[in-house]
């Protein structure tokens, strides 16, 4: 598989790379439609809003929406491009975008999702507390 992120800052402290990593192999199981190694990157007590859903998130949400997602849904190929990480202690506040192309019974489309992460670091690797992302104006155009 091709890596899923192909420009990144070169100034990045070894805590940023860290961080990122925690972001790509999150997306990652996803793509690869392994949501029980997915899920263990989020938090127990993770609370987010994304654009899938009028009402909050949290994690039995999110393990039943990406359950059915990944059964509807291919992705053909995608791009995360990182904006900035910033670091306070164990809680990174990470910015990026994601770009991919999915098929499903509706056909092909491309979109472009943009997204605040808070992680919080664990011993195996950082897991997310908090998310917000939102569908691009140029996802939405016909």
């Amino acid at each position: 598989m091709q890596p899923l992120t192909s420009s990144k800052p070169k100034n990045w402290t070894k805590d940023q790379n860290s961080v990122w990593q925690s972001v790509e192999a999150h997306w990652e199981h996803l793509i690869n439609k392994r949501i029980d190694e997915f899920i263990k990157y989020i938090h127990e007590d993770f609370i987010g809003f994304g654009h899938e859903s009028p009402i909050n998130i949290d994690r039995p949400w999110l393990n039943k929406w990406v359950g059915f997602w990944t059964k509807t849904t291919e992705i053909a190929i995608c791009e995360l491009r990182p904006i900035d990480i910033r670091i306070h202690d164990d809680i990174a506040i990470v910015q990026y975008f994601i770009f991919t192309i999915e098929k499903n019974a509706e056909g092909g489309k491309r979109i472009i999702r943009r997204y605040t992460m808070t992680w919080k670091k664990q011993p195996a690797h950082w897991v997310v507390i908090g998310s917000h992302n939102n569908l691009m104006d140029e996802t939405l155009r016909k």
